[in-house]
C-alpha cells in the first residue's frame, strides 16, 4: 500500500548547525514526529470467492424394448405368441439352466429369478438402432438379455458359454426356473419373463425383442 511520509518538525537539524557555530542560548531541540498518511484513492484489496459450476451429465438413451432385425423367419412377433408356443411344448428332462441349440451355434444361460441370457457364435446382427453398440466396443449384436424390464440385444466382446451345456433339442423347452422359460426350434431360442411379459427370439442374423 502506497504512502507518503510528512515531516511535521526539523528543529533538531538546526540546533546542530547553530552549536557548531558557538551559540549557548540554544532552546532545547523538539522532537520531530514522522506521520504515516495513506496515498489518497487506496483501498485494500480483499479475496472473491470462486464457484465452479459442476459439469453437466448425460444419460445415454434408453434402448425400446421392441426391435427387430434381419429376416425373422420363424419368430414370435408378440409375447402372447412365444408363450403359446412354449405352453404347447415338452419341458425336456435334463434342462434347467445353461443349454445349447443342437448345432451348438446358440448358448443360453438362465438364473434362478427373473434372467435370461441367449448369444449366438455365428451370424451376429448389426444393430438396428446407432445407439445400441457404445463406442470403442463392438459394432454388431451377439448377445439378448431379459430380465422384468425387457429384453436388450448387447454388443457383447465376451461369452456366456462354457462348452459344457447340454442340448435343448428342437420342439422342447426348459424346465421351470424362477420366472423365465425357453424354447428351442430349427428356427431359433425363444425365451419369455413371465412377470415383465417380454421375451425375445434369437437366430443366426436375426432377433426380436417384445
Amino acid at each position: 500500500m502506497p504512502c507518503r511520509a510528512v515531516v511535521v518538525l526539523t528543529a533538531a537539524a538546526v540546533v546542530g548547525l547553530l552549536a557548531s557555530c558557538g551559540a549557548t542560548d540554544i532552546p532545547a531541540p523538539r522532537r520531530t514526529v514522522t506521520v504515516t498518511v495513506d496515498a489518497p484513492g487506496s483501498t485494500s484489496s480483499q479475496a472473491v470467492p470462486t464457484t465452479t459450476a459442476p459439469a453437466p451429465t448425460t444419460t445415454p438413451p434408453a434402448v425400446p424394448t421392441a426391435l427387430a432385425a434381419g429376416k425373422q423367419r420363424g419368430a414370435p412377433k408378440s409375447f402372447a405368441e412365444a408363450k403359446s408356443r412354449i405352453d404347447a411344448a415338452a419341458p425336456a428332462a435334463a434342462v434347467s439352466a445353461g443349454f445349447r441349440s443342437p448345432t451348438g451355434n446358440i448358448v443360453c444361460r438362465r438364473g434362478a429369478g427373473s434372467a435370461v441370457a441367449c448369444e449366438v457364435k455365428q451370424g451376429r446382427i448389426p444393430p438396428p438402432l446407432p445407439t445400441i453398440c457404445p463406442p470403442g466396443g463392438a459394432k454388431d449384436i451377439g448377445r439378448i438379455e431379459l430380465g422384468t424390464g425387457g429384453a436388450r440385444p448387447v454388443c457383447n466382446t465376451d461369452s456366456i458359454g462354457t462348452g459344457s451345456e447340454p442340448v435343448l433339442g428342437y420342439g422342447a423347452r426348459t424346465q421351470p426356473s424362477g420366472t423365465t422359460a425357453c424354447l428351442s426350434e430349427s428356427t431359433g431360442v425363444t425365451c419369455i419373463e413371465l412377470t415383465g411379459r417380454h421375451g425375445f427370439f434369437l437366430a443366426r442374423s436375426t432377433f426380436v425383442t417384445f
